[in-house]
């Protein structure tokens, strides 16, 4: 009985040693791997820069503002934390993890939009699983709205169960930026054709303005004004078909104008200027293409050099 109990134990031990190994692979791999939901997260992790101005927001972050422009217009250091199909609460974590990382910028463009006031959960959860033994700290932030499972978070590749996508890119892809051709410091600039599909689909549109996203959303600005950062608030470029489906705008700007107001914060809003009619500048009714990017991020830098911020 003895030696069958050990047997047991052994065997028990050589499953879970191989386990630790495969998990170690497979993340180490994720890791430097530039597919999209990894090489952003793995740039930040990466690059060693002190940025003067950080962009914080979703996609709608993520594709539109380019940090070289800005650089080359403000003289500063920029770098894009757009996280995509992700709402305030993911946002906000990513800010901070990039600040223990890099130190606190100077200067935080925070994109508003009709989804920034609510919760993601769920969405593309993989995306942070290669980070679960190597940042605990960001597990710890990111599980308390993932809810991931005890087996997820202890148990070495348990994670990966289920993900044969994930563990395909891991195993296969010779991660040499097949699909960021174009990232940049954060950024990824879409080079895409509009696709109004998903908007013709649609009926209306209703601006989120959770109470507990925002309560989190001014803990965030009460914390990092107090660190001295300067906030710029953007409404970045919505095509107007969409804008016409939006059953509460008015509501949105009126929270936003009263959380700028609190914190005296500066809004530039890019709602209704030129492009917003035009298709030529967008691949779908919320996200500029490459040449959109390129113009409203011209534009944004030349105003907020006006604003004299940066001086």
């Amino acid at each position: 009985m003895k030696k069958f109990l050990y047997e047991i134990l052994l065997f028990t031990l050589l499953i879970f040693i191989c386990a630790c190994c495969l998990d170690f692979f497979l993340s180490y791999r994720l890791r430097q791997n530039q597919n999209r939901m990894y090489a952003a997260w793995n740039q930040m992790y990466n690059d060693s820069t002190c940025y003067d101005l950080v962009i914080n927001g979703s996609s709608r972050a993520w594709t539109q503002y380019d940090p070289l422009i800005l650089d080359s217009i403000l003289d500063l250091t920029s770098f894009n934390l757009g996280i995509d199909g992700s709402a305030i609460n993911r946002q906000i974590t990513k800010y901070n993890k990039y600040c223990e990382l890099h130190g606190n910028p100077k200067y935080l463009i925070q994109n508003i939009d009709l989804w920034t006031m609510s919760y993601t959960m769920g969405y593309e959860r993989e995306q942070f699983f290669s980070y679960f033994f190597y940042d605990r700290d960001l597990l710890k932030e990111y599980d308390y709205y993932e809810n991931f499972s005890w087996g997820e978070k202890y148990l070495p590749c348990y994670r990966y169960l289920g993900y044969d996508d994930v563990i395909t890119e891991a195993l296969f892809h010779d991660n040499k930026g097949h699909f960021f051709e174009y990232l940049t410091n954060g950024y990824f600039s879409r080079v895409e054709e509009w696709d109004g599909s998903v908007l013709y689909a649609m009926d209306s549109v209703i601006v989120a303005t959770d109470t507990n996203a925002v309560n989190l959303f001014i803990d965030f600005l009460q914390e990092e004004t107090g660190n001295g950062v300067k906030i710029i608030f953007v409404y970045a470029p919505i095509y107007i078909g969409a804008r016409e489906k939006m059953l509460n705008e008015e509501e949105m700007f009126a929270m936003y104008d009263s959380i700028a107001e609190k914190f005296d914060i500066p809004i530039l809003d890019y709602n209704d200027i030129p492009m917003c009619y035009d298709t030529t500048y967008f691949y779908n009714a919320t996200h500029l293409n490459r040449l959109g990017a390129e113009l409203f991020t011209t534009k944004l830098a030349h105003d907020i050099d006006s604003l004299g911020l940066s001086k």
